[in-house]
């Protein structure tokens, strides 16, 4: 559907990053690492991750936190291991605005059964209840309506309003 889960375990070799400028794959850079991990959760937009926190690795497994368009997320980083793999486990969903922009546009096609052209943003917003996509919709005389779509779960989801404010 709309939802793009990232709750699958995302793999990411750090020795080549962190582990390949030593021949001791002990040494690891905490700094390279959590700027590494934009890429990681979201590699088509990694610019809204922004602060990452993860613990000093001193165990095998650490709970982070990022911010991802302003909400804040965990996820699990496990190791480094023997060879500087590192693991990312996240549990959370990720909603994308193309994907919303194609439910709008369903949606207000067939209730006022013209075509529309609709373009929501953000890019991308994580799936829960609360989100909110702004939605401006064109229909075919070239009128402009600006439309909120709010999350009412974490699988994409919502109630289609007009937005009053605008």
């Amino acid at each position: 559907m709309g939802v793009r889960p990232l709750s699958l375990l995302i793999v990411f070799f750090l020795f080549i990053v962190v582990g390949c400028s030593s021949k001791d794959f002990n040494t690891f850079d905490q700094e390279i690492f959590e700027e590494s991990v934009p890429l990681l959760l979201i590699p088509d937009n990694p610019e809204i991750v922004t602060s990452v926190n993860c613990p000093t690795f001193v165990q095998s497994e650490s709970t982070c936190t990022a911010n991802i368009a302003g909400t804040e997320v965990t996820f699990v980083a496990e190791g480094p291991d023997a060879s500087g793999q590192i693991n990312i486990v996240s549990e959370f969903g990720i909603i994308w605005a193309t994907d919303i922009n194609q439910k709008v546009k369903a949606q207000l096609d067939s209730d006022l059964g013209i075509s529309n052209q609709v373009t929501c943003s953000p890019n991308v917003r994580v799936a829960e209840s609360g989100q909110i996509f702004s939605c401006m919709v064109i229909d075919p005389s070239g009128e402009v309506h600006f439309f909120v779509a709010d999350m009412s779960d974490d699988q994409g989801n919502f109630h289609l309003r007009i937005d009053a404010g605008n």
